[in-house]
């Protein structure tokens, strides 16, 4: 096999320069970027470092960089759990207060298959620190002590599907005490040794000192850049695992060998969709996601840390897959990227794009709709001409999908298949096997100083462990959130008398809570606070 002077192994002419153009923005000595594997029929055909693996020390990218994998990590701890099930260690049936006892509220309740789904219905600590701290770091212990104190959550275990960090969490901690060793000790003895991963572990901090892992870069808006770090000192199989392009191929083709370890049974129950209520099927398996492109079945999982993302994706019929980590190269879409790798590699197979939802059919219903019964909040936007959806006000909005019956569908993958339907002049949706009516969010003269009117004042939650208090300021309408271990301001946009959605500054832009006021004669007992994640988590009045 050729190699470039950087070690980087290559095909032939023609794929290989079409995968160097399609990667060619990355290839600089002044920003960050990404590494590149690929390999198809049991071979590797491109495998390329771009960009500086470290701005600090002017460390360029190589094949041989280790990155984290972010949420990758997932189903690495459920085939942990599978291995655990068949030595009789482990009943993925059992709610995980069976290995966890102090979980005696509603958190306890899910299975540990229901929380690898995801469908175990509890909340993130994840989205409730990030809410109360920011990116502060909270101290050891400070996941499980938020799901313990939780008496809400998001719903019914097993009546639908929210992605879910703290379920993975919680299921690594069941491993430790069922298998009896730390989470990392057994990711390297029984998954990593046995193929020969020899940079693949657990990292749990970005706080400790670690040879050749690449920065975590994030860019600012004035050119120069942050460093990315993981948020807490006790990450697991929820997504702290580092690894190379080198070795994820190696585990890729192992996903397909699978005759190292682990029975049959347990490797198809990896991949195993699981059947809803409703008899339907979800496309979230034992941490990874089964999707189809361009008429190619696919499997796959993304992982994202501050200031770096992963792509992990195989196509099982065509004996393809395609490893992308990147560590905050501007505009590096592993996803897209990574599509963009099998549109070069498999052309003569994939078949056309599926169509698009035309914006202009559905312009009567593009705008802001809120549910009175859950406070969540879907937005239809039109995004050059094409319908999409977005939820919680995230910024941006992913394409919808409309199926033979003619509903519209935003795609299931992090969150659970949501089916949207104008109706009466106003929207349904669907979700969890749910059907709710939602309103138009429309601001009226008078509306934004009825809600500020109403909303003044200090408030508390058990659920967060935080107070938070909503005030005028210079920056306007604020609600100021702390837990204790730090504080986040968010910016309030007013939507109508009873809405309202926050936005923060720096990293935390991403993070948007929406509120919805509990009014009685014009003042507010509490709110609400919903995210995509989050639903329902309730403050009230101190």
């Amino acid at each position: 096999m050729p190699a470039n002077a950087d070690g980087a192994e290559v095909v032939g002419t023609g794929v290989a320069e079409r995968l160097d153009t399609l990667f060619a923005p990355w290839n600089r000595t002044d920003e960050p970027g990404l590494t590149v594997g690929v390999l198809q029929d049991g071979a590797v055909i491109y495998r390329r470092g771009f960009g500086m693996a470290s701005l600090e020390s002017a460390v360029a990218n190589t094949p041989a960089t280790r990155m984290r994998i972010g949420s990758i990590s997932k189903h690495f701890a459920a085939l942990l759990a599978l291995l655990l099930s068949e030595e009789g260690k482990l009943d993925l049936e059992a709610p995980i207060r069976t290995y966890i006892p102090e979980l005696t509220g509603p958190a306890g309740d899910p299975t540990l298959r229901l929380l690898m789904q995801h469908r175990g219905g509890g909340r993130c600590a994840g989205d409730i620190g990030f809410l109360g701290h920011g990116m502060s770091r909270p101290p050891v212990g400070y996941g499980l002590r938020v799901q313990q104190r939780q008496t809400g959550r998001n719903f019914a275990p097993g009546t639908a599907m929210t992605y879910n960090n703290s379920g993975y969490s919680l299921l690594c901690l069941a491993i430790e005490r069922a298998g009896g060793a730390a989470f990392g000790a057994q990711v390297k003895l029984r998954l990593c040794d046995p193929i020969g991963l020899q940079d693949t572990f657990l990292a749990p901090s970005d706080y400790d000192i670690t040879p050749g892992i690449a920065t975590m870069h994030i860019p600012r808006r004035d050119g120069r850049w942050r460093r990315g770090l993981l948020g807490t000192d006790e990450g697991t199989g929820d997504g702290a695992i580092v690894s190379t392009v080198d070795d994820m191929l190696r585990w890729t083709a192992h996903l397909r060998a699978r005759d190292r370890f682990g029975s049959a049974s347990s490797w198809a129950a990896l991949t195993e969709r699981p059947r809803y209520a409703d008899g339907s099927e979800g496309v979230y398996a034992l941490g990874l996601i089964w999707s189809a492109y361009r008429g190619r079945p696919i499997l796959f999982h993304t992982g994202a840390v501050m200031g770096g993302t992963a792509m992990m994706l195989t196509f099982p019929e065509d004996d393809l897959d395609v490893v992308l980590l990147a560590n905050g190269g501007r505009g590096a879409d592993v996803v897209g990227l990574s599509l963009g790798v099998a549109d070069i590699v498999l052309e003569s197979r994939l078949g056309p794009h599926p169509p698009t939802v035309p914006a202009q059919e559905f312009r009567g219903v593009l705008g802001d709709w809120w549910s009175p019964q859950n406070g969540m909040i879907y937005s239809l936007v039109d995004q050059g001409g094409v319908l999409a959806c977005s939820m919680a006000m995230a910024a941006g909005g992913v394409p919808v999908q409309r199926t033979e019956d003619g509903r519209l569908v935003y795609p299931a993958g992090s969150i659970g298949e949501t089916s949207l339907r104008p109706a009466h002049g106003g929207l349904e949706v669907r979700f969890g096997g749910e059907t709710l009516p939602y309103e138009r969010l429309e601001l009226a003269a008078g509306d934004a100083e009825a809600f500020e009117t109403a909303a003044l004042g200090r408030y508390a939650s058990d659920d967060a462990g935080a107070g938070a208090s909503i005030e005028t300021s210079d920056e306007g309408l604020v609600l100021a959130v702390s837990d204790g271990y730090g504080e986040v301001r968010y910016r309030l946009t007013v939507l109508s008398p009873r809405v309202a959605f926050g936005r923060a500054r720096g990293e935390m832009a991403i993070f948007r809570p929406t509120l919805t006021l509990d009014v009685a004669d014009g003042v507010a007992a509490g709110f609400a606070i919903n995210t995509a994640r989050t639903r329902g988590l309730v403050f009230r009045r101190a």
